[in-house]
């Protein structure tokens, strides 16, 4: 082979192996089990992803899939009536639910109780928008975790998989976080 060959081959093997270094590199972390030591979600990824269970409405009506569908929620879910962390849990929501702007219109919100005749009217009068479900069967009150103490938020995505679970003391700024990234690549809702 004559030197003029070799250098017209050499930028070749350069380009080559420019673009196999990284895909070995992974390969090898992968294969020893190296991940990254932060996952890029803000909440807990429910996996596999819990269905939504029957719920009714205040006045007992059963809520039907179709109150869900095309919709992103923000469920704020607990035990008993709406205390002060529920209250504040409400208004987070709404900050995030606001801060989404042009991609408001895909995302619900609801105050999930496990109370027969919950008071909503306090909440509905400052909060319009807000919906107001009731956890009625043990099915119900396992999905959302009511058995626990505290108020979470749950993302339920439109097809009626509650994905997502937050802890009482998370940061809304997390959940914004994450709101915008499952808008900005989802199909659905």
């Amino acid at each position: 082979m004559s030197t003029a060959a070799i250098k017209g081959k050499s930028p070749l093997l350069l380009l080559l192996t420019l673009f196999l270094l990284p895909l070995a590199i992974g390969g090898g972390l992968y294969a020893y089990g190296w991940h990254p030591s932060k996952p890029g979600n803000h909440g807990e990824i429910l996996s596999p992803p819990r269905p939504l269970p029957p719920l009714a409405d205040a006045s007992g009506k059963l809520l039907g899939k179709a109150d869900f569908d095309g919709h992103w929620s923000l469920v704020v879910a607990g035990a008993g009536p709406c205390d002060a962390a529920c209250k504040q849990w409400i208004v987070a929501t709404r900050q995030v639910h606001v801060a989404l702007y042009k991609q408001m219109g895909r995302v619900q919100r609801t105050w999930l109780t496990d109370q027969p005749a919950p008071d909503a009217g306090p909440l509905l009068a400052i909060q319009p928008d807000l919906h107001t479900a009731v956890a009625g069967s043990e099915a119900a009150r396992a999905a959302f975790d009511l058995s626990t103490r505290g108020h979470r938020v749950y993302v339920v995505d439109p097809m009626g998989q509650i994905i997502l679970r937050y802890a009482p003391d998370a940061d809304p700024r997390g959940i914004l976080k994450d709101m915008e990234r499952l808008l900005r690549f989802a199909w659905a809702g």
